[in-house]
């Protein structure tokens, strides 16, 4: 089949949900990746496409961030139903598309941590991973790490490392410090776990080097993907919120220096279930977010959509899988 072209420099990428509605999934298609072509043919992605359009009036741009240099685009349809989701790059040419419904929410999205708790870090992050539906927050599929956070840091051009070369010290989240996200005791410490090529993942310790600390009311928050041999603290020592516990690593099934941060209502992490966390300064942080230990957050994505308590169906539609720091647990 011969595709209609779209030059890259006529396409918007703000007006993508309005071409897809319109059905110009040949011009669509164009200006994605080879390796979205390598996934899916040009019929099956229009079949699948048209498919998806049944019942829909209009798609509705509601959310934007800026990650890793890629544009991160959100809509949902008019019903609130159907969930399509783009990224695009500093060329215009679109990096991964995916297709979902979007269903009303699990019961546990109802349900916030007793204690409230302080993101564990100095400075300003940006959240990679984080919110409630598998649009904005990866982890939101899997029950033990549905609420879990992915923290990167950035530079001025939004990308996580400062040079081409693929070295943890040129990503600017290594070697950063983590602090304890609120008082408890140390319980579990595993250290010793060689940090990752970038790139590279260790599936035989998903979860790197870590520390798990039990707090009040049986919750217990877990630091992961920490540095070899930067862990400071003991198990059975207790911790003050704030307190220095390691720095950030690329130990375990981690692509690039990242921290994974969730509670969890045991410390048993085949048994454990995630817990949405109530934070201290009363915002909940989500994709996109610029973070610290000050109130310096926009709205959230829950609320401009007015939809708090929506989330996504695992069963998902999926055309492409975007760039992504891969989950701690497989």
């Amino acid at each position: 089949m011969e595709v209609l072209q779209l030059k890259s420099s006529l396409f918007k990428p703000e007006e993508f949900g309005e071409m897809f509605k319109n059905e110009q999934f040949e011009e669509i298609y164009s200006l994605s990746s080879k390796e979205f072509h390598d996934l899916i043919s040009l019929e099956d992605f229009i079949e699948l496409s048209r498919s998806f359009n049944e019942g829909v009036n209009y798609y509705k741009l509601e959310f934007t961030s800026i990650l890793k240099g890629l544009n991160h685009y959100i809509w949902l349809d008019d019903r609130k139903d159907k969930a399509i989701s783009v990224s695009v790059d500093k060329d215009l040419q679109i990096q991964s598309l995916l297709l979902k419904p979007y269903e009303t929410s699990v019961e546990s999205d109802t349900v916030y941590s007793k204690n409230k708790y302080s993101m564990p870090i100095e400075g300003e992050w940006v959240v990679y991973w984080g919110g409630t539906n598998e649009m904005i927050n990866y982890h939101y599929a899997y029950d033990n790490q549905r609420y879990a956070y992915d923290l990167v840091k950035t530079g001025k051009d939004n990308e996580t490392n400062k040079d081409t070369d693929y070295l943890n010290e040129n990503y600017f989240a290594f070697n950063k410090d983590i602090l304890a996200p609120e008082a408890g005791k140390v319980i579990k410490v595993i250290d010793g776990v060689k940090d990752n090529v970038p790139g590279e993942m260790n599936a035989n310790n998903p979860e790197g080097n870590y520390v798990i600390i039990e707090h009040a009311n049986n919750e217990y928050s877990m630091l992961a993907h920490l540095k070899k041999g930067s862990i400071k603290v003991k198990n059975g020592e207790q911790v003050n919120e704030g307190q220095h516990i390691g720095e950030c690593g690329n130990s375990g099934h981690s692509s690039e220096p990242h921290l994974h941060f969730q509670v969890m209502d045991s410390a048993d992490l085949k048994k454990a279930k995630s817990i949405r966390i109530r934070f201290k300064d009363d915002y909940e942080p989500i994709r996109g977010d610029t973070i610290s230990n000050k109130k310096e957050h926009k709205e959230s994505f829950e609320d401009r959509v007015e939809k708090a308590e929506n989330a996504l169906t695992f069963t998902d539609f999926i055309l492409a899988i975007p760039r992504a720091i891969a989950q701690i647990f497989k």
